[in-house]
């Protein structure tokens, strides 16, 4: 016999879930506007959490916690304002100056290649292929490019508003992390009662997804983009800190992320010689091995509990939707989105 009530409640769900989906797709700039700050703070404290507990545990108050941290954070960030970021700036100042210059070398390169493929005796098929493919990888690399410099460009325009949804995250994570059990209680008490038992699994299930991403993954990306910019300093590549930087970001996108990580230092390092070419590669080489053998490991205490498949699948999705961005947080969401559902079926099959 159907169950009716059950029916209705399937049909309004996959209704609601359908209905948001399209509305946060065609809004999806203002929702990020909105909802930066609480994204943002609620990566500071899942960051922060850890050091807020032990500081408990040794009898200190979670206001004086949460003070002391920011204070450390402050100080931190004030070092790495006068030390570390106007190299970071500097570098990219000056790849972004040189730009033109890097493109017309492989514009040069390109043209010769293409010039030797034109004189050579290959079957007019074969150089019509090649000629196709490259076609398209072309306006491929272009569009990608042009759409990445004007979104670096709006945000260099707006460092301003940048600033200001840091400056507010950060009280926002300071409420997070003082109020957390009492918005966890505030939450469930949303819930019917006979819910609330498997809505804490659940919640607990993505905490430990969230957890694992930021502390770790985060953390794991800050040490590997520190050492390719060291790695790529010893080799003498040009502009190492902010290759470095691209590295360690793009090292969080699983299978795919080491690879474009190298490629702007591998592409730049060329310029100069194949040699340079070989070393910079062997430094990205040297530190993913490092970080597959002896980083991860320690600090990546579990997985997200993905086949290698799906988390492709995943990586592939995000880029085509929502670019680099996209890219970074697939992996999580779909991880968390498993564990709903499953959740789901389990509580109403």
């Amino acid at each position: 016999m159907i169950n009716v009530k059950k029916t209705v409640f399937y049909i309004i769900l996959v209704l609601i879930i359908i209905v948001v989906a399209i509305f946060i797709y065609f809004f999806s700039d203002k929702f990020i506007q909105i909802l930066s700050p609480f994204f943002i703070a609620a990566i500071i404290a899942y960051a922060v959490y850890p050091l807020v507990i032990r500081f408990e545990r040794k009898g200190l108050k979670r206001n004086a916690s949460i003070i002391i941290i920011y204070t450390f954070i402050a100080l931190v960030l004030l070092f790495s304002a006068i030390y570390i970021t106007p190299h970071i700036f500097n570098n990219a100042k000056e790849l972004f100056n040189t730009l033109p210059h890097i493109t017309n070398n492989y514009q040069e390169l390109f043209n010769s290649f293409i010039s030797k493929v034109e004189t050579s005796k290959w079957p007019p098929e074969i150089k019509n292929l090649i000629f196709s493919e490259i076609d398209n990888g072309t306006n491929f690399i272009q569009s990608y490019a042009s759409q990445a410099m004007k979104k670096t460009l709006s945000l260099v325009a707006s460092s301003v508003v940048i600033l200001f949804n840091i400056a507010l995250s950060m009280i926002i994570a300071y409420y997070f992390l003082k109020d957390i059990e009492g918005i966890k209680r505030s939450a469930l008490m949303l819930a019917p009662k006979r819910m609330r038992n498997n809505l804490i699994n659940i919640g607990r299930e993505l905490n430990a997804i969230v957890t694992n991403f930021i502390q770790g993954q985060f953390l794991t990306a800050f040490i590997v983009g520190s050492l390719e910019t060291i790695g790529l300093y010893i080799v003498h590549v040009k502009y190492p800190f902010i290759l470095g930087v691209i590295g360690g970001v793009a090292n969080i996108i699983p299978y795919f992320g080491p690879v474009i990580g190298a490629i702007p230092a591998v592409a730049i390092a060329l310029l100069e010689s194949p040699t340079k070419a070989l070393l910079t590669a062997l430094v990205f080489i040297i530190v993913q091995q490092i970080d597959n053998a002896f980083i991860s490991p320690k600090i990546i205490e579990g997985k997200l509990g993905l086949h290698p498949i799906t988390t492709i699948i995943a990586v592939l999705i995000g880029g085509e939707f929502f670019g680099i961005i996209g890219m970074l947080v697939a992996v999580p969401i779909t991880a968390m989105l498993k564990v709903i559902f499953k959740r789901i079926i389990d509580l109403f099959v």
